[in-house]
């Protein structure tokens, strides 16, 4: 039986060896102590996650205490590499996201695809949306539209795997803002200040 890896928690040390040991941990931590610097002030923050996966990183953002809501989108379907690298199931998957999110009473769930729901939200309802679906570069051209009228002004746009291992996401990053994102961090997010 091949042990089960998560992709913050436990990650398996030889799956992207070049992000190695708690940097999936400690990065998005020193991501949401920037958000927290950057967004002082602001009140009754929201927070849009596409792509939730087994809901680690939505523990990590919860248990930062600064969002009043988080809106987690993912469809718990399709080609996942993690899932056979990790011998998952969808299933347990999705049971994994409310295990780690079960603390927190201010997180929604939207099982779906974000292309088709981002009319859900009005334009300019979050002060961060974090991007970690589709790593293709047409998918992660799609979100950058999509959801970038929904970001409120001054607001900031984050995501994951801007790393060699995802060279479309890089490239899709690039191409979209003109230039490389104004943060990186060392588990491969980035971030873009609304500015």
């Amino acid at each position: 039986m091949k042990k089960k890896y998560s992709l913050r928690f436990n990650p398996d040390p030889n799956w992207n060896f070049d992000i190695t040991g708690n940097r999936y941990f400690i990065g998005l931590y020193e991501l949401c102590k920037e958000l927290d610097y950057q967004l002082q002030g602001r009140e009754d923050m929201k927070l849009c996650e596409i792509g939730s996966y087994m809901g680690e990183s939505t523990f990590i953002f919860a248990s930062h205490l600064l969002f009043k809501e988080i809106h987690c989108i993912d469809p718990f379907e399709g080609d996942e590499e993690f899932n056979k690298m990790s011998n998952r199931t969808w299933d347990e998957v999705k049971r994994e996201f409310w295990t780690n999110t079960r603390h927190w009473d201010n997180i929604s769930l939207h099982q779906n695809y974000s292309y088709n729901i981002h009319d859900k939200f009005p334009n300019e309802s979050f002060d961060v949306i974090y991007i970690d679906g589709d790593h293709s570069y047409n998918s992660v051209i799609r979100d950058l539209k999509l959801y970038m009228p929904k970001l409120k002004k001054g607001g900031i746009i984050c995501g994951h795997d801007y790393s060699d291992p995802h060279p479309q996401t890089k490239e899709a990053i690039n191409d979209f803002f003109g230039k490389e994102p104004e943060m990186l961090f060392q588990d491969s997010s980035w971030m873009w200040i609304d500015n």
